[in-house]
């Protein structure tokens, strides 16, 4: 497998090896609610916060959501985005001595990304996902680093989220996308969420309560083979007759008339076509015409045409899921900070609350799971885990950590606790507000339950 490599790779792993994790301590002055649930947000640089979290979380984390630096360069708002924030709370420095000045922009963002990468890999579950949002200056570098932390065959999909924002500047090439980027911890035990993606409309056949597809399907695996229809069987209309098809490019064939009384096919026909589910079709003609049972165990059915196709026909079971991987109508940045300055909280890019939620919906649908954000940000995902056990009655849990105290108290911490006091603190709901206390570091905190 191909890997990636850049300056200050094999130090970094190797001071990774090395460090001393931390301990969590409670404030309870900025913390809300019982916390029951185990929800924390975390103060403290999220290297060094994961390896402190206690080991019942490795292998529990059934999320991992990402919105890093973009390594922009830009020093001029809220949140540094240069990539030159200390990987530990001693830097770069630690690894790799007076080298480490001299990396460029790029190696620095890859020692940023690379080791929390590997740490939050041991901390997902089996069946666990990491989503990690990016922009065009990281993304091909990005989707190779994750290739080698978690496998290129745990790839699930690159979403490109279509970020409108301001479409009215100036810019040569107006770029309105970004990405998030997808790995299962095992892709094979991911299961998605029932989600329908925003922009299938109402008269779709998605919102069926049935699945329905005709089996006529012609092409090198499905060669054209003779099915036989008994008299009884069901077709999807009540009476008439279908004439033999006068084109040769017409599927199903028949020379005899199809006649049908009282909704069943009054005598045998033999179509001849190819078969996209031949097998299933005999089964359902030897048993009588009852309903049978696909693998996924969903009742099944066949039933005859006006035009002389046959149809599979299948119970839907619980929503139908249909994700997409171009997000739209998932709101912007900027309509995201608009919202957070009503409340009096000032973040320039937050992402829009209904672009994580259907992220947590579509990959997450576990009403029990462990959501873990290492780069908190404006506290969205905290939002959205909250919002969806209001919604369901779910127990959710979040952990959300930011190396920023400033963020951490006056942006994330009130968000929460106002979103809490609008759900009415229902019973075990709430959240821990802790800081990251490195070795022979003072503190009065209380520890973490």
């Amino acid at each position: 497998m191909a890997t990636l490599e850049w300056e200050g790779k094999r130090a970094i792993a190797a001071c990774l090896e090395r460090m001393v994790a931390g301990t969590l301590r409670v404030d309870p002055a900025l913390s809300r609610g019982t916390a029951q649930r185990g929800s924390q947000v975390i103060h403290g640089d999220n290297l060094a916060a994961l390896l402190a979290l206690p080991r019942a979380h490795a292998g529990r984390v059934d999320m991992a959501l990402l919105d890093p630096p973009y390594n922009t360069g830009r020093r001029d708002w809220l949140y540094d985005d240069s990539a030159s924030m200390p990987v530990w709370p001693h830097g770069l420095e630690a690894a790799m001595g007076p080298a480490a000045r001299a990396l460029s922009r790029q190696d620095r963002w890859l020692c940023l990304m690379y080791p929390r990468l590997i740490v939050l890999r041991r901390l997902l579950a089996e069946n666990g996902v990491i989503a990690c949002c990016i922009d065009d200056r990281e993304y091909p570098r990005l989707r190779l680093l994750m290739e080698e932390v978690f496998g290129a065959a745990n790839f699930l999909a690159t979403f490109v989220w279509v970020n409108a924002g301001n479409m009215d500047n100036h810019s040569r090439i107006k770029t309105n996308h970004e990405y998030v980027v997808v790995f299962a911890r095992d892709a094979k035990r991911f299961v998605p969420g029932s989600v329908l993606a925003p922009q299938v409309g109402m008269d779709s056949k998605l919102r069926q309560p049935f699945i329905r597809n005709t089996i006529v399907k012609n092409g090198p695996r499905n060669p054209v083979s003779n099915l036989v229809l008994p008299a009884g069987f069901p077709a999807c209309f009540d009476s008439g007759e279908i004439a033999p098809p006068k084109s040769e490019k017409f599927w199903p064939r028949f020379t005899a008339p199809v006649v049908v009384r009282d909704g069943r096919l009054l005598r045998p026909v033999t179509l001849r076509s190819g078969w996209s589910s031949r097998r299933q079709c005999m089964a359902f003609i030897a048993g009588g015409f009852r309903d049978i049972a696909d693998r996924r165990g969903l009742a099944t059915r066949f039933y005859l045409t006006r035009s002389g196709a046959v149809f599979m026909e299948k119970d839907r079971a619980g929503q139908a899921s249909h994700v997409l991987t171009v997000l739209q109508g998932m709101g912007t940045v900027q309509q995201a900070a608009a919202e957070l300055a009503l409340h009096g909280v000032r973040f320039d890019y937050p992402k829009p609350l209904s672009l994580i939620t259907y992220l947590l919906r579509a990959l997450c649908p576990r009403p029990d799971a462990l959501v873990l954000d290492a780069f908190g940000g404006s506290g969205t995902t905290g939002q959205a885990v909250m919002d969806l056990n209001a919604a369901d009655g779910g127990t959710r849990r979040f952990i959300m950590v930011e190396r920023d105290e400033h963020i951490a108290t006056t942006v994330i911490q009130p968000r929460l606790a106002r979103v809490l006091a609008g759900h009415g603190q229902p019973p075990g709901a709430g959240f821990h507000f802790c800081r990251l206390v490195m070795p022979r570091q003072a503190g009065c905190l209380q520890p973490v339950p």
